[in-house]
This record gives structure tokens, C-alpha cells and sequence, in this order.
């Protein structure tokens, strides 16, 4: 996105290479004074976060409430994400499928959080930014921030459920069959003894499902317009 033409103060602030405390005062009050609203605004935000990678953690938690809140409450159908929203994400977070920074990665995160449901592709998605910190060549936004064994660790576990909190059901993890299928490539990535006890566990309360599309993993029924919220995104 190192193309992208912004507007003030934005052009000013992309010009540092750092995003201050200040600066994300400024853009509040000028650039996005009523929030995100557009695939535009998005895409500005996105673009000053690749060119400005040592920001610090008030620019991180400014980029992930903004977009989860864009992606989640101000894109229809509101409240949830859809399959179209879900690949807009993935496809504006990561190149060939990997997340490429840690605030988007806690983007896609939040977003599943705060949202009532969520596709299985979006799911299986982050379950594999996990596969890919562990895999031969080891690449991925997640990789940078996890400590270094071999295999599943108490933090990947954490990781884990957070992707996975809702599947949970009377003792059984309630899975798609692609979101089963990346935790099985993940437990193939390192020998059973090098994993968490924790891990063989949590995989033998797996049960794979399929399911109608339209019943949601939280058992709320809804009705909704089936029409992609980012219209203009779609449009370009």
C-alpha cells in the first residue's frame, strides 16, 4: 500500500515513519473524526500501518478498535461477519495467506471476539497463521511473537482458544471439517512428546460436524440480508 494517496494529516504523519500519541489525536479529530466508515478510510489506516512499523502500542490499540469496529458494527450484515467480509479481511491482512504484522493479526482476533458469529474459513484462517509459525519455514505475524519450541506450547494453546471459545459444547470442541484439518496438520508439525500435555486433550475433545450454513455456532437464529456491506471495495 505504499501507494496510497493520503489526505491531511495523514500525508503528514506517513511521511515520519512513526506514528506518536499526537498524531493519532490529530487523526481522530481530523482525518476519521466520526470513526471508520468506508473501505477508503480502511485502506488509509492500513496503508499508514505498513509504513509506520515501529509505531507504538497506542497506534496498535487505535488500528484494531477502529478496523475491528469498521469490519464488525459499520459493515452489514452488522454484528457479525459473513463469508464476503470474512474474505475481504483475509485478503486485506495477509499476502499468500500469511498476516503480514502483528496489529492485524490482533485485528483478525478482535474482530472474531466482538463479533456474535463468524465463517468457518475465518476461523480455520487464524487456526493456520499457527501451522505456518511452526511449519519448515516458519513465516507469519504469529511467529514473531511466540516463544520458540518445537511444539504446541502454553501460549499457542492460548491462541488457540481464543480462535476457537465459542466451539466449546458440554466437553466437546464442535469443529468444521477445515478447521478440524488445520489443527490435524498442526499436530503433525512436531512429535506428540514435544506438544503440551494440554494439547492431546484438546484434541480428543474434537468432534468434526457438518452443519447447514445457516445455523450459527452461538444457536442464534437470524435473518439478514446476504449483500456485502463494503460495496465500494467490491466495486473497484
Amino acid at each position: 500500500m505504499s501507494g496510497f494517496r493520503f489526505s491531511f494529516p495523514a500525508c503528514v504523519i506517513a511521511g515520519k515513519g512513526r506514528i506518536t500519541a499526537d498524531d493519532i489525536l490529530m487523526l481522530r479529530t481530523y482525518a476519521f473524526p466520526d470513526g471508520i466508515r468506508s473501505a477508503e478510510d480502511a485502506r488509509a489506516l492500513l496503508a499508514l500501518n505498513d509504513l509506520c512499523p515501529a509505531s507504538g502500542p497506542e497506534w496498535a490499540g487505535y488500528f484494531v478498535e477502529s478496523l475491528a469496529m469498521f469490519v464488525v458494527h459499520r459493515s452489514e450484515p452488522a454484528g457479525m461477519i459473513d463469508d464476503a467480509n470474512a474474505a475481504w479481511l483475509m485478503r486485506t491482512i495477509a499476502a499468500d495467506g500469511v498476516v503480514r504484522s502483528a496489529p492485524e493479526l490482533e485485528l483478525l482476533l478482535h474482530a472474531m471476539e466482538i463479533a456474535s458469529e463468524v465463517p468457518e474459513s475465518l476461523s480455520a484462517f487464524a487456526l493456520d497463521q499457527l501451522r505456518l509459525a511452526l511449519g519448515p519455514e516458519a513465516q507469519g505475524a504469529y511467529r514473531a511473537g511466540r516463544p520458540a519450541t518445537e511444539g504446541i506450547n502454553a501460549h499457542d494453546l492460548a491462541y488457540i482458544w481464543r480462535v476457537l471459545r465459542g466451539a466449546f459444547e458440554r466437553g466437546r470442541l464442535m469443529l468444521s471439517p477445515s478447521e478440524t484439518l488445520v489443527l490435524r496438520e498442526i499436530d503433525r508439525l512436531a512429535p506428540r512428546s514435544a506438544h503440551h500435555p494440554a494439547w492431546s486433550e484438546m484434541m480428543a475433545a474434537v468432534v468434526t460436524y457438518e452443519r447447514p450454513r445457516e445455523i450459527l455456532r452461538t444457536k442464534r437464529w437470524l435473518s439478514i440480508d446476504d449483500s456485502h456491506l463494503l460495496n465500494d471495495e467490491m466495486a473497484a
